[in-house]
């Protein structure tokens, strides 16, 4: 089974993280001189990927990196019986790592728990806290950690990563489609996953795909674009079958027809002619006529 490109190209070193490169020089000038790392920021912007590095850096055997999603044990008997858990001796190697995920969900008694730990910690055992809620940490705790602000990666650090894994993988990606999947809300897991689903699409089925609507209903709205576009007779009753299995929002299919249809007339070698008329029949909303509208517009384009 092929890996999916978010998990093929997460950093493997800190030489391969970008972005936020003051924060790796801190981590790596001063790595093995503190027992705790807190990690803090939006959702993707590497949080959990700079404490594995961090993990690796220290030469931490696999066996002995223990993820924890802070919800399983942010009661206070939870954390009492994780907490036991860390003065026992690794498995291999010589040093262990904690890795506590979105740990503003421990409970304030939980981080009570944890604090005389965290306060004076084994000599083998290190901390890396993930949060996107950094206010909810105790002062106790932010006091006792090296804290890092991790921010999301600039549009031009995100296009270094995509055409970094374009060339790996040998990926021929339109311009156009390239801006879609960087949008200014993306991080670089939601544009690698986005890249996964187009990488051999043509570039206006990629951005049907790319429209909001799901991955299955983008394939059977390209089939209804392709079928309209084409001068085929007796053609009505295969967009109806199409349109029997179409269960997405009408308004979202009638936004991906007009954007397969602007597609074709930027460059397309099918017929722009066509294309312009099915926009025209394409242009007013379906709120209110909802599945009828998108019948109705479909019709149009076939008898007119």
């Amino acid at each position: 089974m092929t890996e999916p490109l978010n998990l093929k190209y997460r950093p493997k070193t800190f030489d391969e993280f970008i972005g936020n490169d003051a924060i790796v020089n801190s981590i790596l000038d001063t790595i093995g001189t503190t027992h705790m790392y807190l990690f803090h920021g939006p959702r993707g912007c590497g949080k959990t990927t700079l404490a594995r590095l961090v993990a690796k850096e220290l030469k931490v055997d696999d066996f002995d990196i223990h993820e924890v999603d802070a919800a399983s044990v942010g009661g206070v008997d939870a954390a009492r019986n994780l907490r036991s858990m860390v003065y026992t001796k690794p498995m291999s190697g010589e040093r262990k790592i904690y890795i506590i995920d979105e740990c503003h969900r421990l409970t304030a008694q939980a981080q009570d728990v944890w604090l005389k730990t965290f306060e004076e910690p084994p000599e083998h055992v290190y901390f890396a806290l993930c949060t996107t809620d950094y206010q909810k940490v105790l002062p106790t705790i932010k006091s006792r950690a090296s804290r890092y602000q991790v921010r999301p990666l600039k549009r031009k650090e995100m296009e270094k990563l995509i055409d970094w894994v374009c060339k790996e993988e040998k990926i021929d990606l339109d311009k156009r489609v390239r801006k879609e999947i960087i949008s200014e809300e993306s991080t670089p897991r939601d544009a690698l996953v986005l890249l996964d689903q187009i990488k051999d699409c043509d570039p206006k089925d990629a951005s049907v795909i790319l429209s909001g609507i799901s991955e299955e209903a983008g394939k059977t709205v390209i089939n209804l674009c392709q079928l309209l576009l084409k001068n085929k007779k007796n053609k009505w009753a295969e967009i109806v079958e199409i349109l029997k299995e179409l269960n997405e929002d009408e308004e979202s299919v009638r936004r991906a027809v007009l954007v397969y249809m602007a597609k074709v007339m930027l460059g397309s070698k099918e017929d722009p002619y066509t294309a312009s008329v099915i926009v025209e029949e394409f242009e007013e909303p379906f709120y209110n006529s909802g599945k009828a509208g998108l019948v109705m517009a479909c019709y149009r384009v076939v008898f007119q």
